[in-house]
Order: C-alpha cells, then structure tokens, then sequence
C-alpha cells in the first residue's frame, strides 16, 4: 500500500478537499494521521440530524475514516479553547486555519478471490 502525503492551506474545507482528491484521482483509501488546527468545525453529533456548528481556533485531534472517488465516512475529533473536546461524523464546513496534514493510506485492489493484488 502506498502512503500519501497531504497538505491543506488556510481556509480549505476538509471534507472537500478529501473528496475532490478522490473523485479527481480515482483514490480509495484511509486516514493514518493528521494534525492541524481548524477555523471552523461542522460535523454530526450521534442520534442527531442537524450538524453542529463550531468556530474559534480549534485544534484537530483525530481524523479516521475512509475515502473514495464515491464519497468519504470521516470521524472527527476536536478541542477548543477550554480543552473540551468534541467530535462526530464530519461535514462539509469544516475549515483550516493555519494548515492541516494528512498522511493517506492508499488501498490496494482485491482480486476476484477477496485477496489482495
């Protein structure tokens, strides 16, 4: 599997950034790591159906989840000013501040046995 390295600029969306990534380059993979800081945060709170809203400076804690030229599943969480932390099902709206990096896990194709290629 390849790894792959990804830089975002202040006042990139990381929800999109990730999918346009995929979509334009046919990649499917996951998340190994990232760290950053975000302006803004919107990400789904378990059991609810509206996002939650978030803006300040905003530290990245974890980011997990996959990605595909289909769409993304990303987790995220978050702290805040007072260390509290916060998280959920990330959304388009979330914004970088200073910069974020990702490392990316390339997936490898299966062949028709389920085993990797």
């Amino acid at each position: 599997m390849e790894t792959l390295p990804l830089e975002l600029e202040p006042g990139q969306d990381l929800h999109l950034a990730l999918s346009e990534l995929a979509l334009r380059q046919q990649l499917s993979g996951f998340v190994l790591g990232v760290v950053g800081n975000l302006s803004q945060a919107t990400f789904r709170c378990p059991g609810q159906q509206q996002p939650t809203r978030m803006s300040g400076e905003l530290e990245v804690i974890t980011l997990n989840g996959t990605f595909s030229p289909s769409g993304v599943h990303l987790h995220l969480s978050l702290s805040d000013g007072a260390c509290q932390v916060w998280g959920g099902h990330l959304e388009p709206g979330t914004v970088v501040l200073k910069g974020a990096q990702l490392l990316l896990r390339r997936a490898e194709p299966f062949n028709d046995s389920g085993k990797s290629c």
